[in-house]
């Protein structure tokens, strides 16, 4: 029961004890006060009736039509006249109740009046005894009415205390409801924390809870910070900061063998040339510092992208892709500037920049595209001074935009969107969910989104992809039982109408939405924190699941993820290749692993391809593992 219906039934008792005790103190008062004006009416109408009997002469007529004039006149309830024997000699009754009294009433205050007792004389000698009782109607109707407007005056007051303590119940608790708030958003994996209210046991309470959530905050922000050392200790180039040439190559293959989405773009290396004689000119430490700004900028470039990474293959050169970029002499040109402008006039003279790219496309290998960059770079350095160089890849069937917006309009309208299904296992090897990126039926095969998905985004197509999406995957849920996990753009996470309509679409069918996984780019996602929140509250209130793919260490260090109410994230395929041969990598991955179990969301570990590092990845707190491992253990 609710604090504010104990508090209208514990007003309800007081009201109602109080009306009791009011009406019984005041009825029984005023009753006794009739009381007494009864009796001296009744004497007084007694004496005053039989002092004029004694005037008249005693003949019968006379006297009875005197007791009747008097009987009419006045409020009697009872008039008789009995002679000194005790017979009746005249009677008068007025026997009708009291008008709208109920006879309980009458029956509970009756009166107990003794009548008036007056002796009539004739002479010297008695004629009679004169016995008179007042009417007593007028005494009921005025109790009861009495008792009426007392009972009117205290449900009146009833319902304005009961209404005024409700409001005041409502500020005093407000601080309750905030802790109750608070409490389930720790349940929902979101920490937040209250204002402290001026009640002071309330005040109590809430700094207490506040406490807690900001000690676990803490916590997890030291062992997000912990496992981001950990990550460049193992990942990243000590000068730059960038990633291992390891590492970088590493996330690039991952990029290719991605089965969703962005696997389509611009490779671009960049080289310092003269590198041995500018560490003579400028000094080591100065050098060390150059290159840290030229890195800074390569790490900004590729910041915009949901897959791109910068990486130091070796000493002088420096590379960085992105997703999505179909002219890489543009994106090359855009990082040349960007790194002028950020040198400055304090540039070294000598230092000249070659920079050399190339396009890849999902059918790539990462060796050919390094022997494509290598290719173009070797031409570059014949240039004079800063220069760039491009080599293409082989010429797509889609030779502009408007080939390629038609052929995915088209595309899309006769055959729709298909879903691929890849397993995901969970610890004991049960099948989880199924991934299913998307796929679209062009130049007579299925291409998998990287074919297309550069154009689509460019063309922006890429919400009315995400909604076909959508209702395909609703569409095999109502007909299966299956649980999938389809993929969507920050684009439509952005987009206000598109979660409108995801919530109105799954509100009406629970059922359905408990078996659909919703993944976002976690890079993207992430830098919009507002609509992610307000996607993890849809999820919550209609069922459906959200996850984010392609996480990596920064987004549990750069991010608050305890403000969302995320499910689950899956690790990077760059973090877990080869994770049976490495212990820093098994350490990074255990830690990540704590910290999210910390915060109640699960981890998946996505392009395992080796049999070998999924029983590691379990024993290190992976709660998922998907790849072409776990294909060949399903086949």
């Amino acid at each position: 029961m609710t604090l504010r219906k104990q508090l209208w039934i514990a007003v309800a008792i007081i009201m109602l004890l109080a009306l009791l005790v009011s009406i019984v103190v005041s009825t029984l008062s005023a009753r006794d006060y009739l009381a007494q004006q009864l009796l001296t009416k009744n004497i007084d109408n007694a004496a005053s009736l039989a002092l004029s009997l004694s005037q008249l002469p005693k003949d019968d007529t006379t006297v009875e039509l005197q007791i009747a004039s008097q009987f009419d006149t006045g409020h009697y309830r009872h008039i008789r006249l009995v002679d000194p024997g005790g017979e009746l000699m005249i009677e008068r009754r007025n026997p009708e109740p009291p008008q709208g009294v109920p006879d309980w009433f009458v029956e509970l205050l009756a009166f107990n009046v003794r009548p008036g007792i007056a002796h009539v004389s004739d002479g010297w000698s008695s004629f009679g005894t004169l016995i008179v009782e007042s009417q007593t109607n007028y005494a009921y109707e005025s109790l009861w009415e009495g008792t009426l407007r007392l009972t009117a005056i205290f449900a009146g007051g009833l319902l304005l205390i009961g209404l005024l303590g409700s409001f005041l119940l409502g500020r005093l608790i407000r601080p309750l409801r905030q802790v109750v708030d608070q409490a389930e958003a720790v349940g929902e994996r979101r920490f937040v924390t209250t204002p402290e209210p001026r009640t002071w046991e309330f005040r109590a309470l809430v700094r207490a809870m506040n406490r807690l959530t900001e000690h676990v905050r803490m916590m997890l922000q030291e062992e997000s910070s912990r496992l981001e050392r950990l990550k460049n200790r193992l990942q990243h180039d000590d000068v730059t900061g960038l990633l291992n040439r390891e590492s970088f190559l590493a996330r690039f293959q991952a990029t290719l063998e991605n089965r969703h989405s962005g696997s389509a773009g611009s490779f671009v290396v960049l080289r310092v040339s003269s590198l041995p004689e500018l560490n003579q000119a400028i000094g080591h430490d100065k050098l060390d510092a150059l290159l840290a700004r030229i890195a800074g900028v390569a790490e900004q470039q590729v910041s915009v992208t949901d897959y791109g990474a910068a990486g130091r293959l070796k000493g002088s050169d420096v590379a960085v892709f992105g997703d999505g970029i179909g002219d890489s002499r543009r994106f090359a040109e855009s990082l040349l500037t960007a790194i002028r402008a950020e040198l400055g006039p304090a540039a070294p003279d000598m230092m000249a920049l070659h920079l050399a790219g190339t396009p890849y496309h999902p059918d790539d290998s990462t060796g050919e595209v390094l022997s494509r960059v290598d290719q173009a770079l070797a031409r570059a350095e014949l240039e004079p001074g800063d220069s760039i160089a491009e080599e293409p890849h082989a010429v797509l069937p889609h030779a502009n935009q408007n080939e390629w917006r038609t052929a995915i309009t088209v595309a899309l309208a006769t055959h729709g969107v298909q879903l691929a299904r890849f397993p995901v296992i969970d610890a004991d090897h049960e099948l989880m969910h199924h991934e299913a990126p998307m796929r679209l039926l062009l130049d007579g095969e299925s291409r998998p989104a990287g074919y297309f998905m550069p154009w689509a985004v460019r063309l922006d197509l890429i919400r009315q992809l995400d909604d076909a999406v959508l209702e395909t995957a609703l569409e095999q849920l109502r007909s299966s039982s299956e649980r999938l996990a389809i993929n969507l753009s920050v684009d439509s996470l952005q987009d206000t109408g598109f979660r409108q309509r995801l919530e109105s679409r799954l509100a009406s069918d629970p059922e359905v939405a408990g078996r659909l996984w919703l993944e976002f780019p976690a890079r993207g996602a992430l830098a919009h924190p507002a609509e992610l929140r307000d996607l993890c509250r849809i999820a919550r209130v209609t069922g459906f699941v959200v996850g984010l793919e392609h996480a990596g260490p920064e987004a549990f260090r750069s991010h608050d993820l305890t403000a969302y109410g995320l499910h689950y994230v899956k690790l990077q395929a760059s973090l877990i290749q080869g994770v049976h041969r490495s212990t820093e990598t098994q350490a990074l991955i255990r830690g990540l692993c704590t910290l999210a179990h910390s915060i109640g969301i699960l981890v998946v570990a996505e392009g395992c391809d080796s049999t070998d590092d999924i029983e590691p990845l379990m024993e290190l707190g992976i709660d998922g593992v998907t790849g072409r491992a776990v294909q060949s253990l399903k086949a």
